[in-house]
């Protein structure tokens, strides 16, 4: 393959030679020879086709995002000599470069091996591929050049950034009678008081209220409220018009962030989750318990991109017909449209106890602005509108109005006091 520089010189060369039958002139035509007798004299050294064999190592394949990888691609010449020759590595551009570089310039003599490290920083989950490596051996003159592709490539896993939920109140109201750590209203094996009643054959001694028995001539025992487990679905909103923001500043991946604090702190608790993701298809990983779950729920997250176009009504009609109505559903939503709202009352007329986490989509558009009048005009009327919309769910539902740059946890905590004071 020819480079540029010769068309640079054939079309000078043609320049001058035009020019001296233009102007008859030979002085013109002989200042044509030059650069021809250059492409000549390049021709006699031809680029030698690279023949590299390729060695990767990554410092790790898993990370979660703001999380840094160091690359590094040795490459070994086991071919003829090659006088210059430019690499460059396939770096995803989710992938920033922090440290040294992923391109470079080199003379690699037969049997010589060249480096290449650098250091990455994942700015957006997902699954990427870094390489394959691509060359170009140029001959001495830099006339002509050999591409070629080493088939180098290093799978890296970015997770979402895990939400620290610790302090968060979000439990299931219905139970199922499977152990949990959720108070059932009901007696059975837990850790906070009861009642008490009289003793019966097969009572735990540690369990007899000594007082009672004292007091009243006859054994008494003490009853615990029994702690159960319930069903926890979540519900991720990832259609392309969830889509507000930045790459890396947006709805979707904000809800993909909350999604999965939100699992890991309810499979904590010792109860199921479940999550559907509304965007080209309805993704859907069954209910189940412990950190497999967490693991499922986390490989389907990773791989959520914004896009589609599905109805709301869809996933009522999903939840209705895969999910018991006592679970609780946590729906995820930017809510750019008034759909949510009848999805919403339909969830609730089937009988769901339903949790709305709404990353503001108003707050995540305001960064990305310049401040000025209209702008902020613009912003008071549609937080108007926000307001009544989500004046209106809170009627039939509990709501998080979830300002991204805000931990998620403080916003849940505040959502529990409010509806304890009601």
């Amino acid at each position: 393959m020819r480079t540029p520089f010769v068309a640079g010189l054939v079309g000078t060369s043609m320049v001058f030679v035009l020019g001296g039958f233009v102007y008859r002139s030979w002085q013109l035509v002989l200042l044509a020879l030059p650069p021809l007798l250059f492409l000549a004299v390049g021709a006699l050294a031809p680029p030698r086709a690279p023949r590299l064999v390729p060695e990767r190592v990554v410092s790790r394949d898993r990370l979660e995002v703001g999380g840094s990888v160091r690359v590094e691609v040795t490459l070994r010449n086991a071919g003829p000599g090659l006088d210059l020759l430019e690499i460059v590595d396939g770096r995803p551009a989710e992938l920033v470069l922090e440290r040294g570089t992923d391109r470079a310039v080199v003379a690699l003599p037969p049997g010589d091996s060249f480096t290449l490290a650098y250091e990455v920083r994942a700015l957006v989950k997902g699954e990427y591929a870094i390489g394959p490596v691509r060359v170009r051996a140029l001959d001495p003159l830099g006339l002509g050049a050999e591409d070629a592709v080493v088939p180098s490539v290093a799978r890296v896993h970015v997770a979402p950034a895990l939400e620290d939920m610790r302090r968060a109140r979000l439990a299931p109201r219905r139970t199922r009678p499977w152990f949990g750590q959720v108070s059932s209203r009901r007696p059975g094996i837990g850790t906070e008081f009861w009642a008490v009643r009289e003793y019966a054959p097969g009572d735990e001694v540690r369990r007899i209220n000594w007082k009672a028995t004292a007091r009243l001539g006859r054994p008494f025992t003490n009853e615990f409220e029994g702690e159960r487990s319930g069903d926890v679905v979540i519900v991720l909103d990832a259609r392309r018009e969830s889509f507000v923001g930045s790459r890396t500043d947006n709805p979707v991946e904000h809800g993909v962030r909350a999604a999965l604090g939100i699992a890991e702190h309810v499979l904590a608790s010792r109860n199921r989750v479940g999550l559907i993701v509304q965007r080209n298809v309805l993704d859907r990983v069954l209910p189940a318990f412990g950190k497999k779950q967490l693991y499922r729920v986390l490989d389907a997250l990773v791989h959520v991109r914004a896009g589609g176009e599905w109805p709301f009504a869809q996933v009522a009609l999903i939840l209705s017909r895969y999910y018991a109505p006592d679970a609780l559903v946590v729906l995820i939503s930017p809510l750019t449209d008034r759909t949510a709202l009848e999805a919403v009352v339909g969830l609730t007329a089937r009988g769901y106890d339903v949790v709305i986490v709404s990353p503001s989509p108003l707050e995540i558009e305001r960064k990305l602005t310049r401040p000025s009048v209209a702008q902020e005009t613009a912003y008071r009327v549609l937080r108007i509108e926000r307001d009544n919309l989500l004046a209106q769910l809170r009627r039939i539902a509990h709501v998080v109005d979830w300002d991204p740059a805000t931990p998620l946890a403080l916003s849940l905590r505040r959502m529990a006091t409010s509806a304890r004071a009601r």
